[in-house]
């Protein structure tokens, strides 16, 4: 069982609610079927099953991922302990959910209250080039030109990084749009394609998925 710690191919953020102390955003964050920079392949089954073992942890709000991978610290149990291990205090943001376009794993991802979540908040609003690695666990089979990833792989986190593998692997903030609601002064209301809401109930509605925003569901 090798410890994997992987890039995107590329990352788009595009932001979809923000408050004033976090953002709600998807992003492309893992390839299926290809052979990437790191020269590993994920067959598409082996990333499904991956996800699908982490819908638990997703339902619950309990998919935590960091600011930065754990750096080593040379003491090998110990950071065989830390990389495998996601550490509240250093919680950035959680995985809300995922879906796959073609061989492009999409996630919605949601930054915390914490204080990294504070700092994951700011980078994105002042759009710099972050990018997402995931952690995780697996048996790599050697092949002549590269590694392929074999089941079970167990996924553990997809960090926030300055410097993914990948060179393609940021932010591409032509692609990301701060939306704002429009609040109408006299009523206090959230008006959308002419139907207006409740701040509260709007909230309770983007949540559950039931209303449609900016032509997608939420």
């Amino acid at each position: 069982m090798a410890l994997i710690i992987e890039a995107s191919i590329f990352s788009e953020a595009n932001i979809i609610k923000t408050t004033s102390s976090k953002a709600i955003f998807k992003c492309p964050i893992q390839t299926a079927d290809d052979i990437n920079q790191n020269n590993r392949m994920y067959p598409r089954a082996v990333l499904d099953n991956g996800m699908n073992s982490c819908r638990d942890r997703i339902n619950k709000r309990a998919f935590y991922s960091e600011l930065d991978h754990p750096l080593p610290t040379g003491n090998e149990q110990m950071d065989g302990i830390r990389q495998t291990t996601v550490a509240l205090d250093r919680v950035s943001h959680i995985l809300r959910g995922y879906e796959f376009r073609n061989n492009v794993l999409v996630g919605e991802m949601e930054t915390t209250s914490t204080p990294v979540g504070g700092i994951l908040f700011g980078l994105l609003k002042d759009k710099t080039g972050v990018g997402f690695s995931m952690r995780g666990l697996a048996e790599l089979e050697r092949l002549p030109d590269h590694s392929r990833v074999k089941d079970p792989l167990t996924i553990i986190s997809f960090d926030a990084v300055s410097l993914p593998s990948h060179r393609s692997a940021v932010v591409d903030f032509n692609e990301m749009r701060f939306e704002q609601y429009l609040l109408t002064e006299k009523q206090n209301t959230i008006c959308i394609g002419g139907h207006c809401f409740l701040p509260d109930y709007f909230d309770k509605l983007i949540e559950t998925k039931r209303i449609k925003f900016f032509k997608r569901w939420i």
